[in-house]
């Protein structure tokens, strides 16, 4: 498709141009990604769009006719399809990928993929582009809201209301924006939600986090001080990842035995890329539910979370010396209870602080927040 614009404005549903982009639609493409069918009303909604982007100054209006169905994700590779049908631009505007909408964060994640630099909606942090509405531009905003998407902004019924303060906080006289790229997108995204992300090494940014950095040099100090470990000693790591701590386990025990275990194949993969032809670490790649839990000291760190459900199992099959924790909040709390239940006495606690940073641990405009950690060192009695 030739565009004709060298702007585009790429928004999740229609009120979303309204909500959050009003500012740069002049003179822009600006297509919806969805039908608008939430509610059944997609006719209604689709109308409803076109006449909000010829207010506020659109060159073109347009659907990529993805279904809207509330809390099911977009279908990502169709997505990624559609927009690279569409023509060359000079400027990208979208959501952020720390939306709390999940489709907002789809929106964000497709449109990284497909263009080489995205400007998204800030979610907290320095503002690189700012627009700041005059009174008129505000009242405009307020206009179409009112006129056009009134029926959106009503609670679906007496049961379900619609989140209708978060839709407040939108409707905002400033709107920000920040360039990101699609190695910054999936690092937020890894950051703010559960599914494990593997698009390329270091996710999480284990080596340049200063959070991550001081997280692992705590822990280190820790078990430096406190834990008494005889000559050939075993070691047993519980969800080793890419090898960010059997590094440092190998530097600070250089004669010990570790298996490193990791269920996911490609971390698995990269793991042995890592540390292969060190005769003294084993990889394994398999879950924590599948191997014996025993060691002379056990590092089962960050991990547990994947398993709430089996936490209380796999904390009671646990048999060492020493066993490290690191959680956070009522986690670690429940995690603290089972295991002071099962024996286990805290010899030592170091808490890590929370902290905001760039979301690549560096300088990126996508500031996330690295939630914190209590890490103990567990010993048997």
């Amino acid at each position: 498709m030739e565009s004709g614009a060298s702007k585009l404005v790429l928004v999740a549903h229609p009120d979303d141009e309204t909500l959050g982009f009003s500012s740069v639609c002049a003179g822009a493409d600006v297509a919806c990604v969805t039908d608008g069918g939430w509610r059944d009303r997609a006719r209604e909604r689709a109308e409803a769009f076109q006449r909000a982007c010829h207010w506020l100054g659109a060159k073109r209006a347009l659907f990529l006719d993805l279904p809207d169905v509330y809390r099911w994700k977009l279908p990502m590779d169709a997505l990624v399809e559609k927009l690279k049908g569409l023509g060359p631009y000079g400027q990208v505007y979208t959501h952020s990928p720390l939306d709390e909408h999940a489709h907002h964060r789809d929106v964000a994640l497709a449109a990284s993929r497909c263009f080489d630099e995205i400007w998204v909606q800030t979610c907290g942090g320095y503002a690189a582009e700012v627009h700041v509405l005059d009174s008129l531009a505000f009242q405009t905003k307020l206009d179409i809201l009112n006129s056009l998407y009134a029926r959106d902004i009503a609670p679906s019924d007496d049961e379900d209301p619609l989140p209708i303060t978060e839709i407040l906080f939108d409707v905002a006289g400033v709107e920000t924006f920040v360039p990101t790229r699609y190695t910054e997108v999936v690092q937020a995204l890894a950051l703010s939600r559960p599914e494990i992300r593997t698009e390329f090494p270091n996710i999480w940014g284990f080596e340049v986090s200063p959070y991550e950095v001081e997280r692992y040099d705590r822990t280190c100090e820790v078990l430096a001080r406190d834990c008494h470990l005889r000559h050939s000693a075993s070691i047993l790591e519980l969800g080793a990842c890419e090898g960010a701590m059997t590094r440092r386990l190998r530097s600070l025990f250089p004669d010990a035995k570790i298996r490193a275990v990791e269920s996911h194949p490609i971390f698995a993969r990269r793991l042995r890329e890592s540390l292969r032809g060190d005769p003294l670490i084993e990889l394994l790649e398999a879950s924590i539910l599948e191997v014996p839990l025993t060691a002379d000291l056990i590092l089962l760190a960050e991990t547990l979370y994947y398993f709430t459900d089996h936490a209380a199992d796999v904390l009671s099959r646990v048999s060492g010396n020493y066993l490290l924790t690191s959680y956070h909040g009522t986690f670690d709390n429940r995690v603290c209870r089972f295991l002071h239940g099962f024996g286990w006495r805290e010899t030592a606690c170091i808490e890590v602080l929370p902290r905001f940073e760039p979301v690549d641990g560096r300088a990126s405009f996508l500031l996330g927040r690295r939630v914190g950690s209590h890490i103990r060192l567990w010993s048997r009695p």
